[in-house]
Formats: C-alpha cells, sequence, structure tokens
C-alpha cells in the first residue's frame, strides 16, 4: 500500500515560475527522483508517490504552506491510498487502485472548489478525513497570512527540531515563532496528523 498525491496549483498563471516551480521541484527531490517518484506536467500539475502512506497528509501540507508562502497561490491536492498493479520507470505511466483513486479525487476537487481530499476504498474513513479536512481547510489553513505560511513551512522542513534550534537557524526570536505558530493553529493540525497516521496505519 502506498500513498499518491494528485495536483495542481492555483493561480499559477499569476506567478514568474521561479517563484513557486523550484522550490516545488526542490521539495520533491528530497522525495525521490524523477519521473519513476514525481513529475510535473501540464506546467502546473504534479503526481506523487508517498512510500509511506500514513505520511502523506503531512506531505500534502507541507506543499500546501509551500505554495502560501506567495499571497493568492495556492494547491489543490487529492490524496489516494491503495495498492499500485503497475510501476513503471515513469509514474504518470504507472496504474492501479491508488492512482484512479487520487487523480478522479482532483477532479472532485476541482468542481467542489474545495483544496484537499482524500479516497482510500474505505468509504467511513473517507467521510470522517474529508470532514476534518474542510474544516481545517475553512477554519485554519485557508486563514494563514504568508508569515504564518512561512513558519508552518519552516517548522515541517525542520520536523522534531526545537523551536530554540530553528530560532537560531532563522534569526527569528523564539518568542515570534511560538506567536506565528499558535496563530497558524499548528498545533491543531499536528493532532490532526496524529490521528490520519493511525486512521491509515489501521488500514494495513
Amino acid at each position: 500500500m502506498i500513498g499518491i498525491l494528485t495536483g495542481d496549483i492555483i493561480n499559477s498563471e499569476k506567478f514568474k515560475e521561479d517563484e513557486w516551480l523550484f522550490h516545488l521541484q526542490s521539495f520533491l527531490k528530497t522525495i525521490g527522483n524523477s519521473p519513476a517518484d514525481w513529475s510535473i506536467y501540464r506546467g502546473d500539475e504534479f503526481q506523487i508517490k508517498i512510500d509511506d502512506p500514513s505520511q502523506a497528509f503531512l506531505r500534502a501540507l507541507e506543499i500546501k504552506a509551500m505554495m502560501k508562502k506567495n499571497k493568492n497561490l495556492d494547491v489543490r491536492i487529492s490524496i489516494g491510498i491503495g495498492e499500485a498493479d503497475v510501476m513503471r520507470e515513469n509514474i504518470l505511466e504507472s496504474n492501479g487502485p491508488v492512482f484512479l483513486r487520487s487523480g478522479r479525487g482532483l477532479d472532485e476537487l476541482k468542481k467542489n472548489k474545495v483544496t484537499m481530499s482524500i479516497h482510500t476504498g474505505n468509504e467511513v474513513m473517507d467521510s470522517e478525513l474529508n470532514l476534518y479536512f474542510k474544516l481545517a481547510l475553512f477554519g485554519i489553513i485557508d486563514s494563514w497570512t504568508v508569515a504564518s505560511a512561512e513558519m508552518v513551512s519552516i517548522m515541517l522542513q525542520n520536523h522534531g527540531v526545537p523551536q530554540e534550534d530553528i530560532s537560531k537557524k532563522t534569526g527569528i526570536a523564539q518568542s515570534a515563532i511560538s506567536q506565528r505558530l499558535k496563530r497558524a493553529n499548528f498545533e491543531v493540525l499536528m493532532d490532526l496528523n496524529s490521528m490520519f497516521v493511525k486512521k491509515i496505519k489501521s488500514l494495513v
């Protein structure tokens, strides 16, 4: 069982590529190799393989924060969880239930004007997690300021690193880090991630 993220950048045409594409590519290179593990296609669409599906939400959140560091830039991401019947050298040529779930999920996002969803094949779990995603999006993530998104991005890139060390690394006062994370409701999102991890692991 793997995770597949299929997404597209919202309002990409209003930005120069060097304002978002380089950052996305740099992030994806930390996940794996292109085109086997990830691919960017049609200019602003992408597909990513997540070997540990329980990490899919965290990866999606990381991309969200990365894009929202630019005002008016955002991303739609459909998370698919399941089996891959065929894995080829190019991820875009691979196939199986997990790819169908993720791809169809992105089509639904565009119609429903929501920017994140999950499809696992378990309707009860999907219904619950997608409700939590909507609450997190409308109540927290969609309200991030550029500063909030930047701080969330820094924290996710330095997962588990104490705030004191991040303060020394970034030059941002620890009190300012704490305030920005509080405004971004970072702790709530980490609680959601913990629940997500447990639920996805229960599918195995």
